[in-house]
């Protein structure tokens, strides 16, 4: 949140009007005025523009309640291989800060560390032996497929935090999920779009998953490789892959035997044939071919068809937000939505700029989100 008494003072001092600092900012005078209402929070660059203006440092003129002794640690799963973007970036450090002051009203009351990997790698055989300790843990055979319900349950018994969010059919820029490490509480928690399509969404939890399993020891590209490599792992490990492979091999319509084993384990179609090729040319052997242009002009133009996640779990794709947090409440056994109600009670009134920072939610929806959930603690 702003630190709006230091940044009235540093106007003062420098006598700037609204109006001034709006110029100073490249922004109108009624978002200077919404900033300093706390009706809204400035996005990254025009946070460092008023910074600048007012001669403060980033970290000056924003104001947070807890005791901020170690920074969040953020991880996105990256879609073409591409980094966030500084915005994103800067976006996930300030959910990480907000959810840090929702942590005392989320009923938790854990005293231990999570388990956890100590010395995570890259290694092949290392993470299809985690991946398989994991399998044995659901108690899965080899070739059993992973449902939502085991990946949900995986988070619990962890200790992490499920975090549903309503970001729209699939959300660009942290690409429809990502995971917050909180190093002071050791506490993980995994925001996910509601709105991204159900065939990825084992593959989504999967990924955060692992980020939870190495406390977020391993960042950057290095915890991205991870996080994916265990996600296919744990989801199509070799054998079933192996069985795969010789299906399509022997069918006459390979891509249809392709489409029907991934709905049975619960993932893409892309994350069949390209567990397909990587094994085939692990072997030496030929490749088949399913992954062409004209295959992915098809997929993409069929993706909107595919139900989301809300569809899937909820019977809806797009369920009111008092209905689709009750949902999730049910579904995900999350203590988010509470724990922000009564941190809007506590605080006196609704706080939708806040709820917008803590979740990354347009402000608009923020501020119906705060109505509901100060009805809902009524």
């Amino acid at each position: 949140m702003l630190d709006i008494k230091l940044i009235r003072s540093a106007q003062k001092k420098l006598g700037l009007s609204q109006a001034n600092l709006a110029k100073e900012c490249g922004v109108s005078k009624e978002a200077v005025s919404n900033w300093l209402s706390g009706e809204s929070i400035p996005r990254a660059r025009k946070a460092l523009a008023l910074a600048d203006a007012l001669k403060l440092s980033l970290d000056e003129i924003f104001s947070i309640e807890n005791d901020v002794s170690e920074e969040p640690v953020i991880a996105y799963r990256m879609r073409n291989n591409r980094a966030p973007s500084l915005e994103a970036q800067t976006a996930g450090e300030e959910i990480g800060r907000h959810l840090k002051q929702l942590l005392p009203l989320t009923g938790s009351n854990s005293v231990f560390s999570p388990r956890h990997l100590v010395n995570p790698s890259l290694d092949d055989d290392y993470v299809t032996k985690i991946a398989s300790a994991i399998r044995e843990q659901l108690g899965l055979t080899d070739i059993e497929p992973v449902t939502h319900g085991h990946l949900i349950n995986l988070f619990h018994e962890f200790g992490a935090f499920l975090v549903p969010v309503f970001w729209g059919e699939d959300k660009d820029g942290h690409e429809n999920a990502m995971s917050v490490y909180l190093p002071d509480s050791k506490s993980s928690w995994v925001l996910f779009n509601l709105g991204c399509r159900l065939d990825d969404f084992n593959y989504w939890l999967s990924h955060e998953f692992a980020h939870c399993l190495t406390l977020h020891t391993l960042q950057g590209d290095e915890g991205e490789k991870f996080a994916e490599k265990f996600a296919q792992a744990l989801l199509f490990p070799e054998k079933i892959t192996g069985e795969a492979l010789a299906a399509i091999r022997n069918s006459k319509t390979p891509l249809k035997v392709a489409k029907s084993i991934a709905n049975t384990h619960n993932v893409s179609v892309v994350t069949v044939i390209k567990a397909i090729n990587k094994l085939a040319k692990s072997r030496n052997e030929a490749v088949p071919k399913l992954e062409t242009p004209a295959f992915y002009a098809k997929w993409n133009s069929e993706k909107s068809t595919k139900p989301t996640v809300a569809k899937g779990l909820f019977g809806i794709n797009n369920p009111s937000l008092e209905d689709a947090i009750r949902n999730s409440e049910k579904h995900f056994h999350t203590p988010i939505f509470r724990a922000i109600a009564k941190w809007q009670k506590i605080q006196g009134g609704r706080s939708p700029a806040f709820i917008a920072s803590a979740l990354n939610l347009d402000l608009n929806i923020a501020i119906e989100m705060s109505h509901v959930l100060w009805v809902l603690e009524d």
